[in-house]
């Protein structure tokens, strides 16, 4: 089995679409679930104190396209969650995203060079387009086989449960 990372924002270019008091209430049961976020993060070996609202994380996004293309990718996303989720980094700014990509080996002038030209929004909108078409409202979010969808933060011996029974799932198909 192989993992594929994905760009997905929860609130494209920083808009909810939510009134005000959708908004409050919105945030107020994230603020409610953070601490089973972070403990869930503690399980997975990912350390996370902070978390900064209202941040644009398309520039973010695209830096991760720029990082995998140059054989970088889980390094530098590792970094970003590090700036954002226990530093408090605005991962919308792209000279943050620029030091943060210097950090992790990747050509500075290049990676501000393709962030200030958007060479890859087009994959990242992309991305975008296919989650909204498997049905994907959140993060994290593991699509199976091209069509058994799970949502949301996991133990993992849950997470393991299921990855099983789509095995037995498939398995079965295969026989019939």
């Amino acid at each position: 089995m192989t993992v594929e990372w994905r760009a997905f924002e929860l609130r494209p270019e920083g808009k909810s679409g939510m009134t005000p008091e959708q908004e409050a209430r919105y945030r107020q049961m994230i603020e409610h679930h953070w601490p089973r976020t972070i403990e869930m993060g503690r399980l997975y070996g990912v350390e996370m104190r902070t978390h900064r609202w209202g941040i644009n994380t398309r520039p973010a996004h695209e830096g991760g396209k720029f990082a995998r293309a140059h054989g970088k990718g889980e390094a530098y996303d590792r970094a970003v969650f590090h700036a954002y989720f226990v530093d408090d980094r605005d991962i919308g700014d792209v000279d943050v995203l620029t030091e943060i990509a210097a950090s992790v080996g990747l050509d500075a002038d290049a990676f501000r060079e393709a962030l200030e030209t958007h060479r890859y929004l087009d994959e990242v909108l992309a991305d975008e387009a296919w989650a909204a078409q498997a049905g994907i409202h959140g993060v994290p979010a593991f699509l199976f086989a091209g069509r058994y969808l799970l949502s949301g933060v996991r133990p993992p011996e849950e997470l393991r449960m299921a990855i099983e029974q789509v095995q037995h799932l498939l398995a079965r198909e295969t026989q019939e």
